[in-house]
């Protein structure tokens, strides 16, 4: 049967990576990641060739990324540009390009391992493993959307982890974990020292977790999930129907003393700098509402151009002007065509506008405790860019949209990195989505409360907030990076003791 499986080890590592994909949300089967994982270094025992490797790495990482990646298909069709069609064609490109991660993640495991002891063996493999995974969530725009660490957001114990190693970090001691397994029928010694890490990152972080809890402030809410179709948000003839909606839900049965009411991402259609008839509007039916969080689209107007820009604006009963933060980081292909001015130069027109890049982090200041820091969409899976503004917040908002994905896997993927970034801050994270997943996040990753895909309604609760200094929010990736040096100079140092032995004979 072993020998079958090797015959057909192409096909097996292209169904090992799709089932490796269930360790994802909404499943988290995280041992079928982690075992499919430990059968591909089996196959690499078995093959000859480094080049076998790569094919071997290519197909798991593409059937990884095709099951685990599907549902952005979805949005081309949500979107009405080019159909499944488009978006099938679409996705296969993107799972094409992240297969060679892994591709040469085996690769090089194969051809650099070879000849070597198990335990620079074994180095290699988490060092290579590891560096693949943080490349490929950087290069380029970045897209850390399914590091190996996400397998364990399924519960606050596994989670905890990441308030101290970080996304990369955890990474890095998962692929670890996993090289245990592996070394498990090889050197029993050697496979309990690998599971060590990991089960004191579990057991460490749990004990220590609320040793440094400091309660804020309290706060009430309202969470608005208005469930509205994508294809309505954007049709003029409903924008008042949409806008009554969610003010209807927003101002019923409110309870008397409400802080803070959210909205989700460009909640309305209309520039809140700008008075037209649809602001004045809002701001009439909205007066009583102390504090209003909403997602909108703001506009620049120049003589020679517009620039447009996916917005959060913050208004304040008490204030003459709404306060806005502008997105950061942009979705490639959904806000912007990357190298557009090159392919129309190319004689390659494309249509739509591009939204433009926000200048820098808003923080506002909701109670004189409290001060909020706006996320909006998929800017919640980059901790990096507010590292510096650690210490002017206690609070995160995260607004989205994830309507465009249907009743996919995305918003569960959306969410459970959201979870994720309200452990590495140790802050709660209020998550508002037009059409769901909506949810109150603890900052130990714990979902409080929540609203469905496709579930129209609200959350009113009374939040008792705290926060907890993570070792993260200081030191960032830096854990990461020391961890993966100390691994590249134990194997050349192997390496080199093995050069010397054998020059010695």
């Amino acid at each position: 049967m072993y020998i079958n499986i090797i015959r057909y080890k192409y096909l097996v590592a292209l169904i090992l990576g799709l089932i490796s994909s269930l360790g994802l949300a909404p499943y988290y089967i995280f041992y079928l990641t982690i075992v499919a994982l430990v059968i591909c270094l089996l196959l690499l025992e078995k093959i000859k060739h480094p080049k076998e490797a790569f094919y071997i790495g290519f197909l798991y990482g593409f059937g990884f990324h095709i099951f685990g990646l599907y549902w952005i298909a979805i949005s081309f069709k949500t979107a009405n540009f080019g159909g499944y069609f488009l978006g099938a064609t679409a996705v296969f490109l993107l799972c094409f390009f992240l297969a060679f991660f892994s591709a040469f993640s085996l690769f090089i495991i194969k051809r650099f391992g070879k000849n070597r002891s198990l335990f620079s063996q074994s180095i290699l493999i988490v060092f290579i493993f590891s560096l693949c995974d943080w490349i490929k969530g950087n290069i380029f725009w970045g897209f850390p959307w399914t590091p190996i660490s996400i397998i364990w957001a399924f519960d606050e114990k596994t989670l905890a982890p990441f308030s101290f190693l970080g996304v990369w970090g955890y990474s890095l001691i998962t692929y670890t974990f996993i090289t245990a397994i592996y070394l498990i029928s090889k050197n029993i010694k050697m496979a309990i020292l690998a599971f060590i890490p990991f089960f004191l990152s579990i057991v460490l972080s749990n004990l220590f977790k609320n040793n440094n809890l400091i309660n804020i402030e309290n706060l009430n809410i309202r969470l608005v999930q208005p469930n509205i179709k994508q294809i309505e948000k954007w049709d003029n003839k409903k924008a008042s129907i949409n806008l009554n909606h969610l003010i209807s839900l927003s101002l019923k049965n409110k309870p008397d003393k409400t802080d803070l009411i959210i909205w989700p991402e460009t909640a309305v259609t209309f520039d809140m700098k700008k008075n037209s008839k649809e602001k004045l509007y809002f701001d009439k039916k909205t007066k009583n509402i102390d504090n209003l969080i909403v997602g909108a689209i703001r506009e620049e107007q120049f003589s020679y151009k517009s620039i447009i820009y996916n917005s959060l604006f913050f208004k304040k009963q008490n204030m003459d002007q709404v306060q806005y933060h502008d997105k950061l980081k942009l979705v490639p292909f959904g806000e912007y065509i990357p190298f557009r001015n090159i392919l129309n130069r190319k004689n390659f027109p494309l249509g739509g506008i591009d939204f433009s890049r926000g200048s820098n982090i808003k923080i506002f200041q909701l109670k004189e405790k409290l001060k909020v820091l706006p996320l909006i969409c998929y800017e919640v899976i980059f901790p990096e860019i507010t590292k510096k503004y650690r210490d002017k917040y206690n609070l995160l908002v995260n607004i989205t949209n994830d309507a465009w994905f249907g009743k996919s896997n995305g918003p569960y993927q959306h969410l459970a990195l959201s979870k994720v970034r309200a452990v590495l801050e140790g802050k709660y994270l209020l998550r508002v989505a037009n059409t769901g997943i909506t949810a109150i996040i603890d900052h130990d990753g714990k979902v409080i409360d929540k609203l469905d895909l496709n579930q129209t309604g609200v959350i009113d609760k009374k939040l008792v907030l705290s926060k907890k200094n993570t070792l993260y929010s200081y030191v960032g990736n830096s854990i990461f990076y020391v961890l993966l040096t100390i691994l590249f100079l134990i194997f050349c140092f192997n390496n080199y003791k093995l050069r010397l032995n054998n020059k010695n004979e």
